[in-house]
């Protein structure tokens, strides 16, 4: 009996244990295939949030651990490590950058963006100073695209050369974004494609001529590479300093500029002219009863011309002093007489901040760009010890 007992009890306990580690492998399985993965995909949200705010380094981290803790097709890691890439280019950050695209090419080696991938290869070699390196790979690349390039039409032909669609894709990839959309027209890209032909064309010219060896074509060359560094740079800079800008930074702006908003005293007038003296009591009768045709128009008390008669500022300071309904003595300008009637006079006027807080918007951001740019030409200057001498001395005592 005693061990009859003891038997029914082990038996509970397996059928308590079997249900407990049933209802664990559920709550495991809810875990990896839907708790899990709503995590992951915040998370994936999280870095496409960061990188829509411009917050590009915190994007790239956050992109990074999701790609590392999410399980991922070869095909969706290697086009998460391609924008991973992407995103550390934007960044100079060239050899992280290369990293990401060496290992998306060996996890997915035929994938869509192979192109775009080879051509950000190439760049972030050059840019990190490894030029031979680059050249090698872009003549490895080069034999290897030619397969993936085949697949793409042919739209053009110089010689044996051919232009795919892939090329052109290629060279507007590179445009800011509103060309690239101006380019989704059908007409504008075919003409595009007839002007980047062209210029191939004279391109392939110019290299036969060997042009492509003169010496000042080789500075010109350095010296526009080095410009395009530097707007890279600057805009790059400019580009953070602008999105920390916040609808109370224009606000405040708009409050201490607020004569640059104002709006004129304004005046509507009409009037005739003529150019017999003796017809000044007729014309002012016709105008008066508004007889003759007449010309009309307002004029801003800033302004220093009337339409249709030219510079005339003093005239205008006079009209300023009438009342409105008032018609004034014939007036000479030049070689003719003018009787004008105020038919409308506005006053100066204040601006609402909902009037022009576009504008006000787009003056604040100019100068925070200019403040941007000076502060890092001086940071830069104070940071590399650099010292300019007097030449115009030394110049000035070779004269003597």
């Amino acid at each position: 009996m005693k061990h009859s007992f003891f038997f029914i009890v082990i038996i509970l306990f397996i059928v308590i244990l079997i249900a407990l580690v049933l209802r664990l492998s559920k709550q495991i399985d809810f875990l990896q295939r839907g708790g899990y993965l709503k995590d992951a995909k915040i998370q994936l949200d999280f870095a496409n949030k960061l990188l829509s705010k411009g917050l590009k380094e915190q994007a790239a981290e956050a992109l990074e651990e999701y790609i590392n803790s999410t399980p991922l097709s070869l095909q969706e890691e290697a086009k998460l490590l391609y924008k991973l890439g992407g995103i550390y280019m934007e960044l100079y950050k060239y050899d992280k950058a290369l990293k990401n695209f060496y290992k998306a090419e060996m996890l997915e080696p035929k994938a869509e963006f192979i192109l775009q991938m080879n051509q950000s290869i190439i760049e972030a070699l050059e840019s990190l100073g490894l030029t031979t390196q680059a050249r090698y790979e872009l003549e490895e690349r080069t034999s290897l695209s030619k397969e993936v390039q085949t697949k793409s039409n042919i739209i053009a032909r110089i010689g044996k050369r051919e232009i795919t669609d892939a090329e052109i894709d290629q060279a507007i990839n590179i445009m800011p974004e509103w060309m690239k959309k101006d380019l989704q027209d059908a007409q504008k890209r075919r003409e595009f494609i007839r002007d980047y032909v062209a210029r191939e064309v004279l391109y392939t010219k110019a290299k036969r001529l060997g042009l492509d060896n003169k010496e000042y074509v080789r500075l010109a060359l350095e010296q526009f590479k080095k410009q395009l560094l530097i707007e890279q740079f600057l805009a790059k800079h400019i580009q953070e300093g602008l999105d920390k800008v916040s609808q109370e930074d224009v606000k405040l702006y708009y409050e201490a500029h607020k004569d640059d908003y104002l709006e004129p005293s304004q005046i509507k007038l009409n009037f005739l002219s003529f150019t017999e003296e003796f017809r000044k009591e007729d014309m002012t009768e016709r105008l008066k009863n508004q007889q003759e045709k007449f010309q009309e128009t307002w004029v801003r008390e800033t302004d220093s011309s009337i339409a249709g008669i030219g510079e005339a500022e003093d005239v205008i300071k006079t009209l300023f002093l009438k009342e409105k309904g008032e018609i004034t003595e014939p007036i000479r300008i030049k070689d003719k007489f003018y009787i004008f009637f105020i038919q409308d006079k506005k006053q100066k006027r204040q601006k609402e901040f909902s009037e022009v807080s576009q504008q006000v918007e787009y003056e604040y951001k100019m100068k925070k760009q200019q403040e941007i740019i000076q502060g890092l030409l001086n940071k830069a200057l104070e940071e590399q010890e650099v010292e300019i001498f007097d030449v115009s001395r030394k110049d000035d005592t070779a004269r003597k």
